[in-house]
């Protein structure tokens, strides 16, 4: 049996069926709210309006870092001082205190270290990496996760 097509080549089922995208993808709009996990002990890194982390600088001081949870607002506490452009040794999950410095991988702006945690939107969870260098606001996330979650100001919409 052949379907009988319109003049306007429209079939009844585009006229009737309503399509529906069940794998859409999210774009993260700036100001939202990243809830944020540790990579290894699946905990929360975010409570309230802070993103805490530990931190250690070069010459072995640790303190602990607050950083803004929202996209692109990039503000950053710590009870440290670091130098403006500064790169961090390491950065820590504040709960298993594991390393959240990704070995290999470098800023997109430079040559400095990056660090990473999840970031959950709905039920998705996807890695967020962030430059270690104070003053740097790059942030990415994996080519394969754009297909996931796609970062206000993307070229791609």
């Amino acid at each position: 049996m052949t379907e009988k097509k319109r003049k306007d080549d429209q079939n009844w089922k585009d006229m009737f069926w309503k399509s529906y995208k069940y794998n859409e993808r999210t774009k993260i709009k700036s100001g939202t709210y990243l809830h944020s996990f540790c990579p290894y002990c699946q905990k929360e890194l975010t409570d309230g309006n802070v993103l805490s982390l530990n931190v250690i600088k070069s010459d072995g001081q640790e303190g602990k870092m607050d950083l803004s949870p929202y996209l692109n607002t990039y503000t950053r506490d710590t009870d440290i001082k670091f130098a403006e452009g500064e790169e961090m040794h390491d950065l820590l999950c504040p709960h298993c205190k594991r390393s959240l410095k990704v070995k290999g991988k470098k800023c997109g702006l430079g040559d400095s270290h990056v660090a990473s945690f999840l970031i959950g939107i709905s039920n998705i969870k996807v890695p967020f990496y962030i430059c270690m260098r104070t003053g740097c606001r790059w942030h990415a996330i994996y080519p394969e996760d754009e297909s996931k979650i796609i970062l206000d100001g993307s070229d791609e919409w």
